[in-house]
């Protein structure tokens, strides 16, 4: 966002927050949900006593197939058709929701040959692909070899001691600032690490019986590596 949605003063952060925000990984991922009529996974195969169908994964292009109902298993439910990653998510980009629907279809009627997916589909199937949205621009960030030290930067940049003055005074929160991405707990750590930061940059402090994660930094930040 702040490269592209937001138009930033570059002295907000120093040059190797910025060189770490310009390098930061978004995975791709897209879904595709489909309300139907009942939980009809539960229908018993006679030849196997088993439910008909279940949850799937499979190297098909689905990839992911997940089934989703009420407390009422005989009221409406929903399938979350296809759950994707990465090159997986970039191949159902150009296809509309109807498009990927047949797919997913084709793909379930191989793997569930006895099982009328369709018929009991009731309503217009809603797809989303994270990269293709304006305010995501992908799933959540995942990092590549080498970005540990750009991960660093971000991580502890609520912790502004050794940053010249000018840079001080903005806190980065989020699932992308997060160590560990792709969660909401890193998102939501993060967000104290900034709230720390904040009284800290305004002359206030934590009780000194509970401690805060700047009070703690040098004994609990990820190890520093050399930049060289």
């Amino acid at each position: 966002m702040m490269l592209s949605k937001i138009d930033c003063d570059e002295d907000l952060l120093p040059i190797d927050h910025w060189t770490a925000i310009e390098r930061t990984h978004y995975m791709e991922s897209s879904k595709l949900f489909v309300p139907v009529d009942r939980a009809f996974w539960r229908d018993k195969d006679p030849e196997t006593g088993r439910d008909v169908m279940s949850m799937t994964l499979t190297d098909r292009m689905t990839r992911g197939t997940y089934l989703l109902e009420g407390s009422d298993p005989d009221g409406p439910a929903a399938i979350c058709m296809s759950y994707t990653w990465c090159d997986d998510s970039l191949k159902w980009l150009p296809l509309s929701a109807n498009e990927r629907l047949e797919v997913m279809l084709s793909s379930l009627s191989k793997i569930y040959p006895g099982v009328d997916v369709r018929s009991h589909i009731t309503g217009d199937p809603v797809t989303v692909s994270w990269e293709d949205e304006p305010y995501f621009m992908g799933a959540f960030k995942a990092n590549l070899p080498g970005h540990y030290r750009y991960q660093r930067r971000l991580f502890t940049h609520f912790r502004q001691d050794d940053l010249e003055e000018r840079h001080r005074g903005l806190f980065l929160a989020g699932d992308d600032v997060s160590w560990t991405a792709g969660w909401a707990e890193g998102a939501v750590q993060t967000a104290l690490n900034a709230v720390w930061g904040v009284v800290h940059h305004l002359g206030g402090q934590n009780d000194p019986t509970n401690p805060g994660p700047g009070d703690l930094f040098d004994e609990l930040a990820p190890v520093a590596l050399p930049e060289d």
